[in-house]
């Protein structure tokens, strides 16, 4: 019997190679054996550096339009300096603050499409593959559970936040942005705040490092690194709490359903739903606190799309184990290993 796994061989009947060509390897030999693939497993500690060049870049962008931002609004011969001391009650001026939320989920998408683009090359694979950019096979319907049902993780957010300023008082500036904003500028930064950040940071966080701690940790791991650089990414020890929290959620989604997209439509509707809050606070008489039976009925619903959104995508089939990894390299990286040892 013929073994499966063994390529045929060129020659006559009798298996004797002819041309002078050698027969080709069976496929185990061409595989790299069992106990040296870890040795295969792409590299990660990249990542990190790769993680803070993101930061820095999206810092300096906003910095590019907050200097811009100087030059328009300072006095005739008020110097730089001096027109920097009236910043921070400029900044959240609807018009900016939308501005730098655009630049920061730009920043996001250039990152993740560019480091992503460089990773898919280095990999031998697409760049849908290596980012994740496949839409799942979801209903209409799940789509919208996934959303409703993110509430209460928002919610078990929101109260880590609401204990950790029982300790460090958090910023209130930025409540001057909701009480001066127009309605026109609602909808523009309700809209921005969700797609741009939405899109760009899954596509980076969930997209480009998530998918890479994947092929080297089990996925608890690979989600739990992801989510705390994510939170970090937001700096204060609130949006630490806030991003880190709902970051593992998020994950959780994109490792089931291999794919950004019901994260990016998470995120986007948790951002723009907290800032619809938050301006109708101040815009348009939503009350701080809910009535009661808004309380109950809003609670009952969001605890049943949790977990029918739970069930949803814990129905889904798992990816293959690094899908994005190559096998073609394979022999090459073995051979490079056998001639080191020879």
């Amino acid at each position: 019997m013929s073994n499966p796994y063994e390529s045929p061989r060129s020659g006559n009947e009798d298996g004797d190679p002819t041309n002078g060509e050698a027969e080709n390897p069976p496929l185990s030999e061409q595989i790299a054996p069992h106990q040296d693939s870890a040795a295969l497993k792409p590299r990660v500690w990249p990542l990190f550096p790769l993680a803070l060049v993101e930061m820095v870049f999206a810092s300096l962008l906003q910095g590019v339009v907050i200097l811009f931002v100087l030059f328009v609004i300072r006095e005739p011969g008020q110097s730089i300096v001096e027109a920097a001391g009236t910043l921070p009650t400029r900044i959240y001026d609807a018009r900016i603050f939308t501005t730098l939320i655009v630049c920061s989920g730009v920043s996001m998408m250039l990152g993740g499409y560019w480091f992503g683009s460089i990773s898919a090359r280095h990999r031998d694979c697409s760049l849908t593959d290596r980012l994740g950019l496949t839409l799942p096979q979801l209903s209409t319907v799940s789509w919208g559970v996934l959303a409703i049902g993110s509430i209460p993780v928002l919610l078990l957010a929101v109260g880590a936040v609401i204990a950790i300023e029982q300790v460090i008082p958090g910023d209130q500036s930025v409540l001057a942005l909701y009480k001066n904003i127009s309605d026109g500028w609602a909808i523009v930064f309700i809209i921005a705040i969700g797609v741009f950040p939405g899109v760009g940071e899954e596509l980076f966080f969930r997209g480009f490092l998530q998918r890479r701690f994947l092929q080297r940790f089990r996925p608890a791991v690979a989600i739990g690194i992801t989510s705390v650089i994510f939170g970090l990414a937001h700096v204060t020890p609130h949006g630490i709490a806030l991003a880190t929290i709902i970051g593992v959620w998020l994950g959780w989604i994109a490792y089931r359903t291999n794919s950004i997209w019901p994260g990016a439509l998470i995120h986007a509707f948790i951002n723009s739903g907290w800032n619809v809050y938050q301006v109708g606070r101040f815009q348009w008489g939503i009350p701080t606190i809910p009535p009661v039976w808004f309380q109950v009925v809003g609670g009952i619903i969001a605890l049943i799309a949790f977990g029918w959104a739970s069930k949803v995508i814990a129905s889904q089939r798992l990816p293959a184990a690094d899908s994005s990894v190559s096998v073609q390299r394979w022999p090459r990286l073995v051979a490079t290993g056998e001639s080191k040892a020879s």
